[in-house]
């Protein structure tokens, strides 16, 4: 004699076999309560994060692997730019006329340098045949100038508390030439370093000889930019 069935049965069947295929009590994979997607997926877990945009300063003294000239112009201009910042904080002291004297007297040594004395550096170096081709000096100097810009303006403001709080001229001077000291110094060993690149896989004379074109290069600049300051800049004792 059979069992009758649960009223429960009827109303709710148990599910059956389709085609053979075997019934079981685990968990589809496309069951939204599984527990593979309860644990959650590893793939999202080491998904990587996106990367960061290059910030401004990184973007301004990249190395492009083309050269171009509307490039190089650009960051030869927002760096003299940066420069005039620090000419606007030394200006503080006098106000007036000084603010426009020396934001256009600091970026004027670096223009100086850059359109006379990189042509002549290039110049001795292609007489001994230096294997360093014009797009490699152009973009040396436009990003030894971006870089001496970024320091200068970095110190605008100290610069502006020094030469506006000090007592005395001289220690205003004083304030504003190792700022311009400093910046032009970090554009210089820039501007070298990367024609000494230039130079790693020449005989070792022709290195040699060129070391000798960079100091020779190096007391200009310094001279030259030293000069255009002493007499461009009130600060300094210029410009009158």
């Amino acid at each position: 004699m059979h069992a009758p069935a649960s009223s429960m049965d009827g109303v709710f069947p148990l599910p059956r076999a389709r085609d053979g295929a075997q019934v079981t009590d685990e968990p589809s994979r496309g069951d939204p309560l599984s527990s593979n997607e309860l644990a959650g997926s590893p793939a999202d877990e080491a998904a990587p994060a996106a990367p960061l945009p290059p910030s401004f300063t990184a973007e301004l003294l990249a190395e492009d692997a083309v050269f171009r000239p509307a490039r190089e112009l650009r960051r030869f201009g927002i760096g003299l730019g940066l420069s005039a910042l620090y000419g606007l904080s030394l200006g503080a002291r006098q106000g007036g006329k000084a603010f426009f004297l020396h934001a256009a007297g600091v970026p004027a040594a670096l223009l100086a340098v850059a359109a006379l004395g990189v042509p002549a550096l290039y110049i001795a170096l292609a007489l001994f045949d230096a294997p360093i081709e014009p797009p490699r000096a152009i973009t040396a100097a436009s990003r030894a100038t971006a870089q001496a810009g970024l320091v200068l303006a970095g110190l605008a403001p100290a610069a502006a508390l020094f030469v506006v709080s000090s007592d005395l001229p001289r220690t205003a001077a004083v304030a504003g030439m190792a700022g311009l000291i400093l910046g032009g110094a970090i554009g210089l060993r820039l501007l070298l370093g990367e024609l000494r690149r230039a130079l790693r896989e020449a005989k070792v004379a022709l290195q040699l000889t060129a070391a000798l074109g960079f100091v020779g290069f190096g007391v200009f600049a310094v001279a030259l930019a030293a000069r255009i300051w002493t007499a461009a800049l009130p600060v300094l004792g210029g410009g009158r």
